[in-house]
């Protein structure tokens, strides 16, 4: 399979994270200034000696909630967590597992990391988090950036 269209599959597959999550978030938290989408890593895990590798590429697609200017948590979502690939209709489809049980789990534990000083990079004060609530009048005004781009993973 060419590279090209490997990355057109995992990014309809990323889409569909990216539209799932975003549409419960917004829907149901309140407190969220913006959500960004920081586009799709991929670490491509082929050996020049041995070739592709049995358990096929890493790909993830992070998301900045913002609360406040300067202010956000950083959630991560992976490609073969949230979705599979379905050969019969030649695309990723969302799996049960990426549900607003998880989503609201997850979020949870970035606020507790991102608010006790553990995430590089991510800030946020109590206070703030307490402001990030689930609620039914949840975000209707949150500014959104979706981010399809491709790009290789780096440590």
């Amino acid at each position: 399979m060419d590279k090209q269209k490997t990355e057109k599959e995992y990014q309809q597959g990323i889409e569909l994270i990216q539209s799932y999550v975003t549409d419960y978030l917004v829907k149901n938290y309140q407190g969220i200034e913006k959500i960004e989408w920081q586009g799709i890593g991929v670490e491509y895990r082929n050996s020049p000696i041995l070739g592709p590798s049995l358990f096929g590429n890493y790909v993830d697609t992070d998301v900045k909630v913002y609360v406040s200017e300067g202010n956000n948590l950083t959630m991560i979502y992976r490609l073969n967590d949230e979705t599979e690939y379905n050969d019969d209709a030649n695309k990723y489809i969302r799996l049960d597992s990426l549900n607003s049980k998880w989503i609201d789990d997850l979020l949870q534990t970035e606020l507790e990391n991102t608010v006790g000083g553990g995430k590089k990079g991510d800030k946020m004060t109590q206070l703030e988090a307490e402001a990030l609530k689930k609620a039914p009048i949840g975000s209707p005004n949150a500014k959104l950036v979706y981010n399809l781009k491709v790009h290789e993973l780096t440590y």
